[in-house]
């Protein structure tokens, strides 16, 4: 993570941790979803236009194993987020949205945090059947 995060950025996202007792290092927190599965979230602070920003990522799969019917469905998943969206990070399938990190809302952090890990792990059941986190 880039010197971008702010300390009370740090602070809330560790305090949503606590809260909810997941783990936490540097830049990734593990989210547990229902039925004994997980989901990793990832933290990269960047610089958008001067305004310090937080992106959080989840992954759903390998690309290796996008063949046209995988990414016609999360093309179609993607239409129908009420925010974030699909992306490719790396070799990786991700689920991702972003956070102004100068105004942390400990809410919007849970609320975002759980919103990814849930949905990425329905995605990565939806599109692979398979749980590789």
């Amino acid at each position: 993570m880039s010197d971008a995060l702010s300390k009370e950025f740090e602070r809330a996202i560790d305090a949503v941790c606590d809260e909810q007792g997941w783990k936490r290092t540097r830049d990734e927190i593990e989210v547990p979803i229902d039925g004994g599965r997980r989901q990793i979230v990832t933290l990269d602070a960047f610089e958008f236009d001067d305004e310090p920003l937080v992106r959080l990522a989840s992954g759903i799969g390998p690309t290796e194993h996008i063949d046209p019917l995988h990414l016609n469905t999360a093309l179609r998943l993607n239409y129908g987020l009420p925010h974030g969206a699909l992306a490719l990070r790396g070799d990786q399938l991700v689920l991702v949205d972003t956070l102004m990190a100068d105004d942390p809302d400990r809410e919007e952090i849970e609320a975002v945090l759980r919103y990814l890990a849930e949905t990425a792990d329905h995605f990565e059941r939806t599109i692979f059947g398979t749980d590789e986190v």
